[in-house]
């Protein structure tokens, strides 16, 4: 490596050790304010459980596996040898080929596989706030067409690059513009790998946001304000809580 090289590298690595000790000192103030208030014993979450199965009784969609010949929106390119959106690359996803060889670390050296290629990131953010004497977290309750029971509960903010650039002809997603907030607190953010099985290098942007105390976000029926004591009983519930809150909120 050159000179110029080694220098960017380092001041990378100095930056983000800045970066590390901001939010370790960061979580640790928003921990002693959740200790302060928690009480981890008899957590009831039947109000959470009972306002998801509502949100799912009231679901009216359909979702079934189709050949992708009968997609409308997606097709098989063959000169490319990948499956994509008809407006291009950039649009969401694609559906293409890996090869591995030389392997030393899993159970077969070589394999070949298809693999989700989308070039930009993803952004998971949650926000939390003070409110009634305890530190609460708004949670979503996110539909995604391969959910189990449709419905699980999902951070504040679960968007792609393409949903909020409108690349799917709807709507912002709600409360997105937080996602860049300089009005809250940023108590940390990282970057995180999805499951590399499955997806060529996607990132993920995690963050946890904390809003003032006179903050008031318009109201959406689909967020619900939870504390962490019940978020954690929550988690222990098969296909309630997916698995990008349990990131978000691991390093409390």
């Amino acid at each position: 490596m050159n000179t110029v090289g080694k220098h960017d590298t380092l001041d990378r690595m100095i930056k983000t050790q800045q970066d590390i000790r901001r939010y370790t000192k960061q979580l640790n103030i928003l921990k002693t304010k959740i200790r302060a208030t928690k009480n981890d014993n008899d957590v009831s979450v039947t109000f959470a459980l009972h306002w998801l199965k509502e949100k799912r009784n009231a679901v009216k969609s359909s979702m079934k596996i189709v050949p992708i010949s009968e997609l409308s929106d997606w097709r098989y390119r063959s000169k490319e040898g990948i499956v994509r959106h008809n407006k291009g690359l950039d649009h969401f996803f694609s559906v293409q080929g890996v090869i591995v060889k030389n392997s030393a670390e899993t159970e077969v050296s070589s394999w070949n596989q298809p693999i989700l290629v989308q070039q930009h990131a993803g952004f998971l953010i949650m926000l939390c706030q003070e409110r009634e004497g305890t530190v609460q977290f708004l949670l979503q309750g996110r539909f995604e067409a391969g959910n189990i029971h449709a419905i699980q509960f999902g951070p504040t903010i679960q968007a792609t690059t393409s949903n909020l650039r409108l690349h799917h002809g709807g709507r912002k997603p709600l409360l997105s513009d937080y996602i860049a907030d300089t009005k809250s607190r940023l108590i940390y953010a990282a970057e995180h790998n999805e499951e590399g099985s499955r997806f060529w290098r996607k990132r993920n942007v995690n963050q946890l946001r904390l809003l003032s105390k006179d903050c008031a976000l318009p109201h959406y029926d689909n967020f619900l304000w939870l504390t962490l004591p019940v978020i954690k009983k929550l988690m222990l519930y098969d296909n309630v809580v997916n698995p990008f809150v349990k990131t978000i909120l691991c390093p409390l």
